[in-house]
């Protein structure tokens, strides 16, 4: 179907249901190869040939590549947002502090899957930097929903600026990504997962109560 490449993205986050219907199978196909060779690398007759489609039937169901490249992008977000939830919550139960640092494991479990192959969502906005482009923009709405959720839950974890305490989790989180794209260190989720502990209690710390000052005579 795609040269061996067609289960990368369903068997990372564990989405094993094959696709229904034909617009499906296109979005499967187009999805996986994205993945693995990049937007730019796809051409359209590659991920017809892949999904057994004429153009027309292809243009029935897609208006154009960077539409498809659109959908595919949110179809990713569906499955990846799922899977970290559902994993996170395996790992840490409802404690909110926990949930926090599980995510690092949960990245360091993706890592060294055999089929990670980096971020699509930093690969997308990398290839398309444009922030006004809609492929840049479904790309970053990855991101900026997963740090409203990472606000939520340090909010739960008694966080006293849980909005900034989310932008700088995410921070981290980007550049550990980051740096296992660029170096292929496995150990990169684990040894960042240190200063993410030291910015929660930082963070989560009860404020120490002020001092009333002493009354001039």
């Amino acid at each position: 179907m795609t040269d061996g490449f067609e289960h990368k993205a369903r068997d990372l986050f564990g989405r094993g249901e094959p696709p229904t219907g034909t617009r499906d199978k296109i979005l499967h196909v187009a999805l996986e190869l994205f993945y693995v060779r990049g937007f730019h690398a796809v051409g359209l007759d590659q991920i017809i040939a892949g999904a057994g489609v004429t153009k027309t039937t292809f243009y029935n169901h897609f208006a154009s590549k960077d539409d498809l490249i659109v959908a595919a992008l949110e179809l990713r977000d569906q499955w990846e947002t799922a899977s970290f939830q559902q994993r996170i919550k395996e790992l840490a139960g409802e404690d909110p502090s926990k949930q926090l640092l599980a995510m690092f494991d949960v990245l360091d479990e993706y890592f060294t899957h055999p089929d990670y192959r980096g971020c699509m969502f930093l690969n997308a906005c990398s290839e398309y930097p444009s922030p006004h482009d809609p492929i840049h923009q479904a790309a970053a709405a990855h991101y900026h929903r997963s740090e409203q959720s990472i606000a939520r839950i340090a909010h739960q974890a008694g966080a006293r600026n849980p909005e900034a305490f989310a932008q700088q989790w995410t921070t981290l989180m980007q550049g550990v990504i980051a740096r296992r794209y660029i170096t292929h260190d496995d150990l990169s989720a684990k040894n960042v997962r240190l200063a993410a502990r030291v910015l929660l209690e930082k963070h989560a710390r009860p404020a120490r109560p002020r001092r009333p000052r002493a009354k001039s005579h």
